[in-house]
């Protein structure tokens, strides 16, 4: 499928030199010829920059933006704002997707007559080279916007992660990736899919997650991990008000994080939990205020309705400890 409308494929690039090759490569390779590649040096101090240069000079699909380093939203949008294609997709400098990969969403979103195509994907460990099916839509069909956010809040085969998806470029009319923020896909990928109206859901993996030590999601607790928390809450608030038939998957949503982002403290130990202990203390009571969830929601597995509630009660990171020194 060699005829048909323009993709851009937008890829963010900083300090990824072991890896870059791999997923241009693997863009390069695509079935689907009708591409425009946008890679974009956001001030990789490597030799990225000279890289993404090298690979433009072979191949005129490629356009290079440099640009002063400004985080992983800011390259999305700098190349968002320049593309040219009809269809956009993104991939992470450090993954790689499938051969078939544009070829298969955008078959489902002509045949289908969607804006938007989700697909699934492999997780790739860095230690051992396994590679295994992650998140999957089950089968192949149409679904409503307000359906996929329903699945995207609560991890149902889907979520919130740009890459395994192709949108109409009509999405991002007015939608941009907040600045200055890690878990970016969290405020943005539920208002695409709200704006979508309809939405192909594609039962095969096209993306290769590679899980990197070093990788934003990989790395020690810093105050950026807080803001997973900042954008369910702004998320909550939102369907509450627009969306209330999402309400429960929302609080879901804004749940898992609160007591991801408060397990994580815990087990992080001393200094963490010193360095932030207003932080810790705020986040603890907003839990609390969930407890009634916590107790009676469907939608959480026994694990986390029990972990959860033991950190409300401040016994998590002790029990944790115990059960560990007796093994």
């Amino acid at each position: 499928m060699n005829e048909g409308p323009l993709i851009s494929v937008i890829v963010p690039v900083y300090k990824v030199e072991e890896y870059l090759a791999r997923c241009v490569d693997s863009i390069l390779g695509q079935t689907y010829r009708n591409l425009e590649i946008l890679l974009v040096d956001d001030g990789s101090p490597d030799r990225c920059g000279a890289i993404c240069d090298e690979y433009a000079a072979r191949d005129s699909r490629i356009r290079v933006i440099h640009k002063e380093n400004g985080g992983l939203s800011s390259a999305r949008n700098a190349a968002i704002d320049v593309a040219r294609g009809e269809y956009i997709g993104f991939v992470d400098s450090d993954d790689w997707i499938e051969p078939e990969t544009y070829e298969a969403l955008l078959e489902m979103a002509l045949q289908e007559n969607v804006k938007l195509a989700c697909g699934g994907r492999f997780d790739v460990s860095s230690k051992t080279g396994e590679k295994t099916v992650g998140l999957c839509p089950p089968k192949r069909e149409v679904i409503s916007g307000e359906e996929l956010c329903g699945r995207i809040f609560t991890w149902d085969n889907v979520d919130s992660a740009a890459w395994d998806k192709l949108y109409h470029r009509s999405l991002f009319r007015e939608i941009r990736y907040p600045l200055g923020k890690i878990c970016e896909d969290i405020p943005t990928t539920y208002r695409i899919a709200l704006d979508a109206g309809r939405v192909g859901m594609l039962n095969r993996p096209v993306y290769n997650y590679f899980h990197r030590p070093g990788s934003i999601t990989a790395a020690g607790f810093t105050p950026k991990n807080l803001h997973a928390c900042q954008h369910s809450r702004s998320v909550l608030e939102d369907i509450r008000k627009n969306h209330p038939a999402l309400e429960k998957q929302a609080m879901y949503l804004h749940v898992w994080h609160l007591g991801h982002t408060l397990q994580r403290m815990d087990l992080a130990g001393g200094d963490v939990k010193k360095d932030f202990a207003a932080e810790y203390q705020e986040l603890l009571l907003e839990l609390r205020s969930f407890v009634p969830f916590l107790l009676t929601s469907q939608l959480l597995h026994v694990q986390e309705r029990l972990t959860w509630l033991l950190i409300c009660v401040n016994v998590y990171g002790p029990l944790r400890r115990l059960y560990h020194l007796g093994r």
